[in-house]
């Protein structure tokens, strides 16, 4: 008489709730449909959403997110600046809701990213209202635009 084995396999689900990580440039276009809007309300006259998002293809900008309820809560662009005396990592777009969920982390990925990367410092161009909301950062300079 032949015995039959049956095996029980155990699945374990990851969570993706309240994750946050770098997207690899070669993944932007999966999400970009999630992520485009988010930013879109942050850019001004100096990028467009096309513009970022050729810059995130072609790994001159980095693209990191918050991702929260099986979707993305929050986006931040970065981009790296070489200048003569410090390679500086630099925050310059970024969109979302529910800010107090992922700030600070997000701040946490950026900085430990930037390390990897040996960036020796971290630049935020944005509104004022960033002062208040970033950790560790202070006002070094005003940037002062003027249309002609």
């Amino acid at each position: 008489m032949q015995v039959q084995e049956t095996q029980t396999k155990t699945y374990h689900i990851v969570s993706l709730d309240n994750v946050i990580t770098r997207v690899p440039s070669e993944d932007v276009e999966f999400i970009w449909s999630q992520v485009a809007p988010l930013l879109e309300k942050a850019l001004d006259e100096t990028y467009t959403i096309e513009d970022i998002y050729k810059g995130l293809l072609n790994n001159r900008m980095q693209l990191f997110i918050s991702w929260n309820d099986n979707k993305v809560e929050s986006a931040v662009v970065t981009e790296i600046a070489q200048y003569p005396q410090s390679k500086t990592l630099r925050y310059f777009l970024a969109g979302g809701t529910n800010l107090e969920n992922w700030l600070g982390r997000i701040q946490q990925v950026i900085e430990k990213f930037a390390k990897q990367e040996n960036c020796t410092h971290l630049e935020v161009a944005g509104r004022k209202g960033w002062v208040r909301k970033l950790k560790g950062f202070r006002v070094k300079a005003y940037l002062l635009n003027k249309e002609i």
